[in-house]
């Protein structure tokens, strides 16, 4: 395990059983900005994180260690990605590993091999999400537009605040009148896109002949009918949360215009 950690630089905690990836990612982002404390396998990861907590800023995690692989390590720990932006690095044949370790908290994952520029843009990224005040704590009354403390209401508090930091498409599910667009706006409001747009678009009401304008805007003239630019609400809610209502009202044909997209 490296020791030596500053207070005055963003420290990233490095878990990687490769010391040549190590050594390879803390020289990337140590040249943009950040000092990097390194350890090879879970065990060592929960002692550093035990002994600097205080100055971790954001932690790389890979999925394959030694000891404990890091989707087992988020399981049993869940205040790791609740307190502190975990990207998670895996190989090409374990994403869907990634994509739920993103779903128990993760900011963001990374296929390896890890290009230096994506590494530190992301990180950077996470690092920002670190500076951002805590999520609202849940009130007497409830949480973000929720009404009610019961013990399952706070445990849907908890999921709410631990996906609000990461970058994760988040999939809503529930009968209609439960508050899905209640949780998306929690969300939005839990994280750090609160200051900028929250756009609910509801698509079983969008006409298969204005799905693509709806979303992504049309310029004067493009059609009959557009008789000004329009943004769409793809670009209205830039820097934000754009929330697809009702996915599954759509035709599925316009679902497919919208795979690539998401």
């Amino acid at each position: 395990m490296a020791d030596a950690v500053s207070t005055t630089r963003p420290v990233v905690l490095i878990v990687e059983d490769m010391s040549s990836l190590s050594l390879a990612y803390a020289a990337h982002l140590e040249q943009a900005g950040m000092d990097c404390l390194m350890v090879d396998n879970a065990a060592d990861a929960l002692t550093a994180l035990a002994k600097h907590r205080a100055v971790i800023r954001a932690i790389l995690l890979d999925i394959q260690l030694p000891d404990m692989d890091g989707l087992t390590l988020l399981t049993s720990h869940p205040d790791i990605a609740a307190n502190c932006p975990v990207v998670v690095a895996t190989a090409d044949g374990s994403i869907n590993r990634a994509i739920e370790a993103m779903r128990l908290g993760a900011f963001d994952f990374l296929v390896k091999p890890l290009s230096g520029p994506r590494l530190v843009k992301t990180m950077t990224a996470a690092l920002q999400v670190s500076k951002q005040p805590d999520a609202p704590e849940p009130t007497a009354e409830g949480f973000q537009g929720f009404i009610g403390i019961s013990p399952p209401m706070q445990a849907v508090y908890r999921q709410i605040g631990s996906v609000a930091r990461s970058r994760a498409t988040v999939f809503i599910t529930g009968e209609s009148g439960t508050g899905k667009e209640v949780a998306a706006e929690a969300i939005h409001r839990s994280g750090p896109r609160a200051a900028k747009p929250f756009v609910a678009i509801n698509c079983g009401a969008i006409p298969e002949d204005l799905l693509e304008s709806e979303l992504f805007g049309h310029l004067k003239g493009s059609f009959t009918g557009a008789v000004s630019d329009r943004v769409g609400a793809v670009q209205a809610a830039q820097g934000g949360t754009l929330f697809l209502d009702g996915i599954c009202e759509m035709q599925l044909h316009l679902q497919v215009k919208l795979l690539r997209f998401l």
